[in-house]
């Protein structure tokens, strides 16, 4: 059994090559989506951590301009608003708190806030685990979504408050509120010495001051939604890159499919025709003769009888039956052992124009008005001029054959897009329901003593030249139309 496109075992390559093409795609969408993923998170953790290195780095630059300010006796609380204000101007940051050792607010501030109460936006909607951090003096890092909290204790001091080493002059000499502020320095009555306490020192249990930072996440959500979009963007090129490939494979396979139909049904064509080839020659051997020696007995017997009477009618049938059977065994051959065409540029207008000179006297054409509409500024064609007229002598002579004697044939031309088209139409009985196609069968016909090879051949000759011949009903005419497109001479185009 062939593989026709019609034929059971084409349906199953077609489904599963689009089970693959589903297959890969899936697998390439799943792939991107994994891969989305696993940027988005990495992105997110990184950006994280640049946060938290931002909030770090803003603790030690406060740090180190309270030493700074001590340093040159230029320290207070409202020296530390204004610092924090200014470090507010720093993109991502969006509060910033620094606390005494008791939990009070020394100095806050929250970036665009328009609200008076600056220290408790600073410190609202923390968690239960960032204020135990704060109220034990731990440091922390969290993540709560919107924003990335950074704390840890405040201590400019930190670097002399080692043991075996004494706080400097600047550092001794600040006030009590600062010192408080600080934290208890190290042992000792000069800061070095265990046992003892230095002067103006807070207790030893004192706790240190604290600052919390809190960042604004923003900036990680921009940059994930970046990656999503940028994945989506991918994700759809390739879904619409894939469905192009798949678009073009089905077109390229429906294409391969209707080729390959096309090249059964011409290898199938010509394996009848050979096969009617060898039955023709075969007429043509044992018939054409005999018949030529019958035809001329009839007449020779025609001869001695008078016209009109009975004998000499007889023969005058018998010879025109050798001849009908004559023109069989030669259109028979003639579609069997089709002439290669030979193609040149050719003017429609000369060639119709001399056809239906031809048929003018035709004894079929008396009663029968033939109109000629051929468009000005017809181009060239590419075609074999003996074969065209042979195609229009077959059409038209049909069409006359149809009016019988009566009623309009029109001969039309015209170009179609790159194509040039020629037209016969009738007023007859028209094509007989659902026998466009077949009526170019061999011995196919609707005539009583018709051979069925005409248009056969006609088709034949058609498309050996490149073009086409097709048939339909003439709309406005009531009849049959019979189309013949043929391909201009680019050449002279």
């Amino acid at each position: 059994m062939t593989d026709t496109p019609s034929s059971p075992l084409a349906e199953p390559k077609s489904r599963l090559t689009g089970l693959l093409l589903v297959g890969v795609l899936l697998l390439i969408l799943a792939v991107i989506g994994v891969t989305t993923a696993r940027r988005m998170q990495s992105t997110g953790q990184l950006m994280r951590h640049a946060l938290a290195t931002q909030g770090e780095l803003v603790i030690k630059s406060l740090e180190g301009a309270t030493r700074f300010g001590m340093r040159h006796h230029m320290w207070g609380s409202l020296r530390m608003q204004s610092l924090v204000e200014e470090m507010l101007r720093l993109p991502s940051l969006h509060s910033l708190a620094v606390m005494g050792p008791q939990g009070e607010v020394l100095a806050a501030g929250v970036a665009s806030s328009g609200v008076d109460d600056v220290p408790g936006q600073a410190l609202t909607g923390l968690p239960a685990s960032v204020q135990q951090a704060i109220d034990k003096r731990m440091p922390v890092i969290q993540f709560l979504g919107k924003e990335l909290v950074v704390g840890r204790p405040f201590e400019p001091l930190a670097p002399f408050q080692r043991p075996g080493r004494s706080l400097p002059t600047w550092a001794r000499s600040m006030d009590d509120h600062m010192r408080r502020m600080m934290g208890p320095p190290p042992d000792g009555p000069d800061g070095r010495v265990p046992g003892g306490r230095g002067p103006g020192s807070p207790p030893p249990n004192l706790k240190p001051g604290y600052v919390l930072v809190r960042l604004s996440t923003a900036s990680i959500h921009a940059a994930q939604g970046r990656d999503l979009i940028s994945s989506l963007i991918l994700a759809g090129v390739v879904f619409f890159s894939t469905g192009a490939l798949a678009a073009a494979m089905f077109f390229y396979a429906r294409r391969r499919q209707g080729e390959l139909a096309r090249l059964r049904e011409e290898v199938a064509e010509n394996q009848h025709l050979a096969a009617v080839g060898r039955l023709a020659g075969s007429v043509a051997h044992e018939v054409r003769n005999p018949l030529s020696a019958v035809r001329g007995l009839v007449q020779y017997l025609a001869k001695g009888h008078e016209p009109g009477t009975r004998s000499y009618q007889c023969a005058e049938t018998a010879v025109s039956e050798v001849d009908r059977l004559e023109r069989v065994v030669s259109g028979l051959l003639d579609y069997t052992r089709p002439r290669s065409p030979r193609l040149i540029s050719m003017d429609l207008h000369e060639s119709i124009a001399g056809t239906l000179r031809l048929l003018a006297d035709e004894p079929r054409s008396q009663g029968v008005e033939i109109i000629s509409r051929l468009d000005d500024g017809l181009p060239l064609v590419k075609a074999d001029p003996d074969q065209v007229r042979q195609i229009m002598m077959n059409l038209i002579i049909n069409a006359l054959e149809a009016n019988n004697g009566k009623g309009l044939v029109t001969v039309a031309a015209h170009q179609s897009g790159r194509l040039v088209q020629v037209e016969v139409s009738d007023q007859g009985p028209g094509l007989p329901p659902g026998k466009s196609e077949e009526i170019f069968d061999p011995f196919f016909s609707t005539k009583e003593r018709g051979s069925g090879l005409g248009l056969a051949i006609a088709r034949r000759l058609a498309r050996g030249m490149g073009g086409e011949l097709t048939a339909g009903s003439a709309v406005e005419q009531g009849g049959a139309r019979f189309i013949l497109t043929l391909i201009p001479d680019e050449a002279h185009a």
